[in-house]
């Protein structure tokens, strides 16, 4: 075979690469401007809560669409804009937001199960289907309400688990415990598409320096984002990154 045409990178100085060789973290902005903070040396993919990436993504950088709930404002673009995110090379597709949650999707397990049927469950083979994104609420919330949706949804393609977690920057055994849980649990690949935690500045550096390493390493994690690339978090409100967002983009 030809030699390299580059010298390979050390492995000690990147993320370890999720199964489908990208890297596992992410970004969730609602303001496209805000990706371009980070690059595809940093980042992997980005995703908004939505079916359109409303703005353009720094180069090389995994857009996944998100068809947030079953309400029509949500639908009635979502085949098209599922199949040209596919066209552009999105790799995976995420189910709805939070719809254990009566503030954000809100729906039951059977109204999801009905919903992904008609509208995700097409696209299977086409992308990876990522599961409805549950908080980390007791039951009937959070891994109890995933267990019923699996349960009305046992002909449905379900190719990874979405989960979002927040607590205490000073809680990273939780954190850790919770996400290794689940995997475990369900035996797929686990994406954490929210995760975030409160306390002073100071803590949340500590938490995401213990937190990113763990993530990177933990093999049934394929893709994490932190909450969330805006100002206040991983950016100022100048449009500049924080301090945050450089610990969050260089955390190796």
């Amino acid at each position: 075979s030809a030699p390299p045409t580059s010298t390979p990178v050390p492995p000690n100085t990147l993320p370890t690469a999720p199964s489908d060789g990208g890297i596992k973290r992410g970004l969730s902005y609602n303001e496209a401007p805000f990706t371009k903070l980070f690059t595809s040396s940093q980042i992997g993919w980005a995703y908004n809560w939505g079916s359109q990436t409303g703005g353009d993504l720094p180069a090389g950088i995994d857009y996944f669409p998100m068809l947030w709930s079953n309400k029509p404002e949500h639908t009635g673009s979502w085949v098209d804009d599922a199949t040209a995110a596919i066209a552009a090379g999105a790799s995976h597709l995420l189910g709805f937001n939070e719809p254990d949650l009566g503030s954000q999707a809100n729906m039951s397990p059977q109204e999801a199960a009905d919903a992904w049927k008609t509208y995700i469950e097409p696209f299977a083979g086409k992308a990876k289907l990522v599961s409805p994104a549950i908080t980390n609420g007791g039951a009937p919330m959070g891994t109890a309400w995933l267990d019923d949706f699996l349960a009305a949804c046992t002909e449905c393609t379900i190719d990874a688990i979405a989960i979002h977690i927040y607590d205490s920057a000073t809680n990273v055994g939780y954190f850790q415990n919770y996400i290794t849980d689940v995997g475990t649990k369900y035996g797929k690949p686990v994406l954490v598409t929210e995760f975030g935690a409160s306390g002073q500045p100071g803590q949340q550096q500590d938490f995401l320096t213990q937190m990113l390493p763990f993530l990177d390493g933990l093999a049934s994690v394929s893709h994490y984002a932190y909450f969330m690339d805006g100002p206040g978090v991983l950016a100022n409100a100048d449009g500049t990154i924080s301090d945050l967002g450089i610990t969050y983009g260089t955390t190796n």
